[in-house]
């Protein structure tokens, strides 16, 4: 099949440079169609461009009025132009797309402005050629803002979450996990196998937790009682350190704790994907997170004292029994390919 991968930022129409290798779903989507051997076409599409030619066609949507939705009106066109797309999602902060596309369908006139009120420029490109679909993307920005969305809508997610917390709605909601496509904290920044690193078995593991987020999850960390050392990665805005992706699964690899922040849906047990508790996995670590979200990939909660208590053997114990069930639970790469020809068929 001849597949178009578009969307509304650089993210989505692979073109967006990643210094921190990080793996998205956007990125991992692709790779997937092409291993099942379609012609994927990524890129950013031109308003009055012909996208009638493609036999699928996956949008990624985020909120309009972000400031990286630079490409955002030749990907809603292409979704007017084929209401069969598959619309799909990367960024776990839904309930901004969602009300993004509110605030434009309050006032018609913020779609279309050119500058901030400061006088900076907006970014969006294609304004010009957007124009003759103007009444088109209006009703389309309508339609998000306070319908049903009339597509099958595609969310990175495991299995067994409520996936209605992440605030969208759609004629049908499906989930998949790109659990075992990811692999990009194995590399360096060029995307090679990084010689240098190290992936033996770690003999002596510190007793210390391990937070890597780029927002500020301050507020929640402060309400967790920890007595083991907790080392803080990500927010610049904290003065904390910024790793990439292969250097934060090697500071996984040294430590015993990894914590994972909820996200305000994941705490309601939305199942949203996320590429930490694979890297967890590999790096021999135990996951301490919300509960509801620990349930769904664990079966069960695993609270911080229970783990800091441990002796070195029982620690061990803890994480052989969560990678037994994240093995249990996240999907291998047939079943993604199974996954994805069936929904291409």
């Amino acid at each position: 099949m001849k597949i178009l991968v578009t969307g509304f930022n650089a993210l989505a129409i692979g073109t967006a440079k990643s210094p921190l290798n990080i793996a998205t779903s956007a990125r991992i989507l692709p790779k997937v169609l092409e291993e099942l051997g379609h012609d994927v076409t990524q890129k950013a599409i031109i308003p009055g461009e012909d996208v009638s030619m493609y036999d699928k066609v996956f949008v990624f949507v985020f909120g309009p009025n972000s400031l990286s939705a630079r490409y955002w009106y030749g990907a809603a066109y292409t979704i007017t132009k084929r209401p069969d797309a598959i619309i799909s999602i990367d960024d776990w902060q839904t309930k901004d797309s969602v009300s993004g596309f509110g605030t434009f369908s309050r006032g018609h006139w913020r779609i279309w402005k050119k500058e901030s009120k400061a006088g900076n420029p907006v970014g969006k490109v294609y304004w010009d050629e957007a124009q003759q679909y103007k009444k088109e993307i209006e009703d389309l920005v309508d339609t998000f803002a306070f319908e049903k969305w009339p597509h099958k809508l595609l969310v990175p997610a495991y299995d067994g979450g409520n996936y209605e917390t992440l605030g969208m709605s759609a004629n049908e909601i499906v989930n998949w996990d790109p659990t075992p496509y990811t692999d990009s904290y194995f590399q360096n920044n060029s995307g090679q196998q990084d010689l240098l690193a190290d992936y033996s078995p770690v003999r002596v593991k510190d007793n210390a937790w391990v937070v890597a987020s780029l927002v500020s999850k301050q507020g929640w960390l402060k309400n967790q009682k920890f007595n083991w050392k907790v080392k803080t990665y990500g927010n610049i805005k904290e003065g904390q350190e910024r790793l990439k992706e292969h250097e934060m699964f090697q500071e996984y690899r040294k430590n015993w704790g990894v914590v994972s922040p909820p996200h305000y849906h994941t705490q309601l047990g939305s199942g949203w994907w996320r590429v930490r508790y694979k890297m967890a996995y590999d790096a021999g670590s135990i996951v301490y997170a919300h509960p509801e979200e620990s349930k769904i990939l664990y079966g069960k909660e695993f609270n911080i004292s229970d783990i800091e208590k441990c002796s070195k053997e029982e620690l061990k114990d803890i994480f052989n029994l969560q990678a037994r069930n994240f093995k249990e639970k996240t999907w291998t790469r047939e079943r993604t390919k199974d996954f994805f020809k069936c929904m291409l068929e």
